[in-house]
């Protein structure tokens, strides 16, 4: 039982890989490269330079590095590729009216960016609307991508493109999630059969145990407990992934009332799953509902001790050190040692991937022997080439250092962050706080 727990734990973050939701983290993430080799050629084309250099680091998600190196070549640039990186940049940082902004000035500039520029433009768009929960917003946007850029896109690119439509066409009449604070709440998690931290959850006539993880990009419900939660179900038959690539249909459901301790969420959005795609019979064990990544966002902070409290202060931590958090779509992102990663509540054990791998590729050969590394979740199993290694991070002056971490040596979904964070590097410390406001990972 504890290998098939572990396994679990392992993968309930990257438990459901949806096909084409939102920008580029939470669903599909296949668009990014193609567009990249089509922007070379229209930068060629351009006296630019330094904003190829921009753009490199806004490929590789890096925006941290592509934050500092816009500060010094700002006025270097042309506005249009001011408008474009800052666009970037306020939806990293979690601004998306900001964001927005930026794009309505470059939509009325008179010098037009390159078409794969402007694609990326109306991605980065529509995940504003999303996080603002302007569905039909979203929806606009996205068939503007469809209908203008149609010629960049390829064959799983435009099935993406379409799935999405799907979504905002169902979510285009629904109201924009709401939360209300009613005074500071603190709740204690309760570990599940497989170990996992959970959140006692109310509708007002039920209660039952979600779990909580920062690693799902969207909320999570099995068709029972939606069904016993008399949430609003909304035929959408969208394609969704498992980690072995395995698809599954789901639709969307709405919670009209999701009530957190001292806090009151309207309207929050779910996908809805048949049981059994979020059942591990091997050890008798039925996930009801996951909080990901939307609603964890909206309530501005969160505090996560070790003795598992779930906090959610009234007044909001204020700090005065630069941002060391972003978020790809909706995958947050931490900034380490000069490196990003992405950063799991969900994952038990860290894991590095192929960009990790290959900037330290001399050592690693020469020190560690190659090891199938196994990854499952809903859908399976899969192998995948790897190592056991041994790495240091260092976080606020404390050197953290973790023993046989999971290193893959091949992009298995096109990573491009150096690896992502988990749980063993979050017990080094007593307290962690996450702000989406300022936007900062605290450790204490």
């Amino acid at each position: 039982m504890k290998n098939s727990e572990t396994k679990i734990k392992k993968n309930i973050g990257r438990l459901l890989k949806i096909n084409s939701f939102w920008m580029i983290g939470i669903i599909g993430k296949t668009m990014l490269a193609a567009m990249l080799f089509i922007s070379i050629i229209s930068f060629c084309q351009t006296p630019v330079s330094k904003f190829d250099i921009l753009y490199k680091k806004i490929d590789q998600k890096n925006f941290f590095i592509v934050h500092e190196l816009f500060e010094k070549n700002k006025k270097d640039l042309p506005v249009e590729y001011q408008y474009f990186t800052e666009a970037v940049l306020y939806n990293a940082f979690n601004k998306p009216e900001e964001s927005n902004q930026k794009i309505l000035k470059l939509e009325s500039s008179k010098t037009r960016l390159p078409d794969s520029l402007m694609l990326k433009i109306w991605r980065i768009k529509e995940d504003n609307c999303m996080k603002q929960y302007d569905y039909k917003g979203a929806k606009k946007a996205i068939e503007v991508a469809i209908n203008q850029y149609n010629d960049l896109l390829t064959e799983d690119e435009k099935s993406d493109f379409k799935n999405n439509l799907k979504i905002w066409t169902a979510l285009e009449n629904e109201p924009r999630q709401q939360v209300t604070f009613n005074g500071d709440t603190r709740i204690k998690m309760e570990k599940d059969i497989a170990n996992l931290k959970n959140l006692k959850i109310s509708t007002g006539e039920e209660t039952m145990n979600f779990i909580f993880d920062t690693g799902a990009n969207i909320s999570t419900i099995s068709a029972s407990a939606a069904r016993r939660l008399k949430m609003k179900i909304i035929p959408a038959d969208i394609d969704v992934d498992a980690i072995t690539g395995i698809s599954v249909k789901a639709d969307l459901v709405i919670c009209k009332k999701l009530v957190l301790g001292n806090i009151t969420i309207e309207n929050a959005v779910f996908l809805v799953f048949a049981d059994t795609a979020l059942s591990f019979p091997q050890i008798n064990y039925q996930i009801n509902g996951i909080l990901g990544f939307p609603v964890i966002e909206a309530l501005n902070e969160v505090q996560l001790t070790q003795n598992d409290y779930f906090i959610v202060p009234e007044k909001e931590t204020k700090i005065n050190t630069p941002a060391n958090m972003a978020i790809d779509g909706l995958t947050p992102l931490i900034f380490i040692d000069g490196r990003h990663f992405t950063f799991d509540t969900g994952a038990d054990q860290t894991m590095l991937y192929a960009p990790f791998y290959k900037e330290n590729k001399k050592n690693i050969d020469k020190e560690y022997k190659g090891v199938k590394i196994s990854m499952g979740g809903a859908g399976g199993k899969a192998e995948y080439d790897g190592f056991k290694v041994n790495h240091t991070f260092h976080i606020l002056g404390k050197q953290i250092p973790l023993k046989n971490i999971n290193l893959l040596k091949n992009k298995i979904n096109k990573e491009t962050v150096y690896g992502n964070i988990g749980q063993d590097v979050i017990r080094q410390f007593n307290k962690m706080t996450l702000n989406f406001d300022q936007m900062f990972i605290k450790f204490d």
